[in-house]
């Protein structure tokens, strides 16, 4: 029963995407809404999105683009994308389709608004033709439609009964169970964990090798001559995420909706193989306890959220990470507890370039944290938001994520929109 369970959690939430899932996903609603409208000439298009959406889509490129925003993916997605094709939409893009999007954005025909209290990942784009006019509506996860329209006719409505984030009840032997999980589940059954290594280390040496945004990972690479185990772990992986924040063109495995979060979980952990020269087997099963791990630590920070989603990717990679330094259980949850008290309020603000840099000091702090909890050592409950079990740690982390940063998101949209109005005048 266990292990149907998480292998199922295994397939939902490694998704692959090409390029930033919020501005993909925005671009799919409109693929969706246009194939409902038809092909004739686009009249206009509507988009209505929550604050994360416009967050996270305001300062990463699209995919075989220099472009950005919420108004280029839905003129993207309309003029050229692959509704067939789900979160890798817009993988056939053509320089023509670039310039038709900036056309219908220049022409004013993309409109935009923030949503009002509609779920946390909200996408309602409309689309207007000559002919007719279609609308489609994602939310709660980033390839999960529940809406759509075709001359205001609904013509297909999901009925699953969704909650709005990765919630589940937060119990004591969670942790435990995915460990046991991960250390004998037959790795026939691993083939979703294979291809988010073979997807995920791609883009990893691409980052290393050509050189994408702010190099953040080629720039430790080439500033250290003797790497460490952290080093090279974060090299590889921040290079992973400079290449997917400047829109190069490779599909990534994601986890819970985010692909730096997916490339956090894989490439530190399997980095980590490499330089401990690790056994297949071995790999396999910490890269599979890393993913479970951070799906699981996502339960508290929420899908999309004002704390930064390397933190719970991190901290799965830490847990991976001491299992290939030959730890158990204990030194797992030990590794949880520290990371938790070390990069406690890391925010989002928003998908860019920099993103690589917060995806390394994660995957320091991530091989710091197992390494500590190898010598047997964690931060305890006397230390600030530190709860009695790792369990409490999370949903202390629950209750600064959705209480205490209630107004962080709508506060960071209102600084990244003024800095765009002050350029623009």
């Amino acid at each position: 029963m266990k292990e149907t369970y998480y292998l199922q959690q295994l397939e939902e939430e490694l998704i692959i995407a090409l390029g930033c899932t919020e501005p993909v996903a925005v671009a799919y609603a409109a693929a969706l809404a246009r194939k409902e409208a038809g092909y004739d000439d686009i009249e206009t298009i509507v988009v209505s999105a929550s604050v994360n959406i416009f967050k996270n889509a305001m300062g990463v490129k699209i995919p075989g683009t220099e472009e950005m925003g919420v108004a280029m993916a839905a003129a993207l997605g309309a003029v050229a994308g692959d509704p067939d094709r789900s979160l890798q939409v817009l993988e056939n893009l053509q320089v023509k389709d670039v310039e038709a999007a900036r056309s219908l954005i220049a022409a004013e025909k993309v409109m935009l608004e923030v949503s009002g209290s509609d779920p946390v990942l909200y996408i309602k784009v409309s689309v207007h033709t000559k002919s007719g006019s279609g609308s489609s509506v994602i939310a709660y996860k980033h390839d999960l439609v529940l809406e759509l329209t075709r001359d205001d006719k609904l013509v297909y409505k999901n009925d699953m009964q969704l909650s709005q984030d990765l919630e589940d009840s937060l119990v004591e032997d969670d942790i435990a169970n995915i460990w046991e999980f991960a250390q004998t589940v037959d790795l026939e059954k691993l083939d979703k964990v294979r291809e988010a290594l073979e997807l995920n280390m791609k883009i990893a040496d691409a980052g290393l090798k050509d050189g994408y945004g702010i190099e953040v990972g080629p720039s430790i690479r080439e500033q250290i001559s003797r790497m460490s185990l952290s080093d090279y772990c974060a090299s590889r992986t921040a290079a992973a995420a400079d290449a997917r924040m400047a829109g190069a063109s490779y599909p990534v495995m994601g986890n819970s909706g985010s692909g730096n979060q997916g490339l956090t979980a894989t490439v530190s952990v399997a980095a980590a193989a490499e330089y401990l020269n690790s056994s297949r087997e071995t790999l396999l099963r910490a890269v599979t306890l890393s993913h479970l791990l951070a799906i699981h630590v996502k339960k508290a920070f929420g899908r999309l959220s004002p704390l930064c989603g390397a933190v719970p990717a991190s901290i799965g990679a830490a847990g991976g990470i001491v299992m290939l330094m030959g730890g158990g259980l204990e030194e797992v949850i030990a590794a949880a507890q520290n990371m938790f008290g070390t990069l406690t309020g890391m925010i989002c603000d928003g998908a860019k370039a920099g993103c690589a840099l917060k995806v390394s000091i994660c995957i320091y702090a991530a091989v710091q944290a197992a390494a500590v909890a190898m010598q047997g050592n964690s931060i305890k409950m006397t230390d600030g938001m530190i709860g009695s079990d790792v369990e409490q740690s999370m949903i202390n982390m629950k209750h600064i994520s959705k209480e205490g940063m209630a107004d962080m998101d709508s506060t960071l949209l209102r600084i990244m929109m003024s800095k765009n109005q002050k350029k623009d005048q």
